[in-house]
């Protein structure tokens, strides 16, 4: 069972929105563990990837690596700072592990939920690091972005028989390319949130 704890990465300096969302994630979980890890980070909570972090050419990438070392040593439910959830995730943490699709090709990472240790996030990790030291340019779009975020949980995650794939609407109900319609309302029965595309990690290496 997934443990009743919520995490979150962070820029030193979140924006009032990002603060906002948070709050409302903490409104529907009173009882649960609440975990930020902001910038700067400790490098000693993180034994698996802060020898590599050097290897980071954005914050985004560097994020990546963060929520999947923070859900492999705890285990929980992360969230990235531009969701906004409508509903509490309890529902979620009977399965041992959770994501949901974008769309018919993508599963990112911008929500995940695992039990500690759980093998698909193990696996996540260790394929996030091999491609730090690729020298494919297949794995640098998006400021390297896609090598240990989405691209590892969507080469991953798929398949599995031990992750819940969520269909999009679960957590994506618009796409990267409808910015225009964040400020729909989003909610429905089976709408668990809505991840609104900030890109807060994308300017720049912690």
């Amino acid at each position: 069972m997934i443990p009743a704890r919520l995490i979150r990465t962070v820029p030193k300096a979140p924006n009032v929105e990002v603060e906002q969302f948070w709050n409302t994630a903490r409104v529907l979980h009173p009882t649960w563990d609440l975990v930020t890890f902001r910038d700067p980070i400790d490098p000693v909570a993180f034994p698996i990837t802060s020898p590599h972090w050097d290897r980071c050419t954005s914050g985004a990438q560097f994020a990546g690596l963060i929520r999947l070392e923070a859900l492999h040593h705890l285990g929980g439910c992360y969230i990235d700072g531009d969701v906004e959830l409508h509903q509490a995730l309890d529902p979620l943490r009977t399965c041992s592990a959770f994501a949901a699709w974008e769309d018919e090709r993508v599963v990112p990472d911008a929500v995940l939920g695992a039990e500690a240790g759980h093998p698909a996030i193990a696996a996540c990790l260790d394929l996030a690091l091999t491609r730090l030291y690729s020298e494919s340019t297949d794995w640098h779009d998006g400021a390297g972005a896609w090598s240990t975020g989405p691209g590892v949980t969507t080469t991953i995650l798929p398949g599995r028989t031990d992750v819940l794939l969520l269909p999009p609407q679960s957590f994506y109900p618009y796409s990267y390319t409808e910015r225009h319609r964040r400020h729909e309302d989003h909610r429905a029965p089976f709408t668990f949130g809505a991840h609104h595309w900030a890109g807060s990690w994308l300017g720049g290496i912690v």
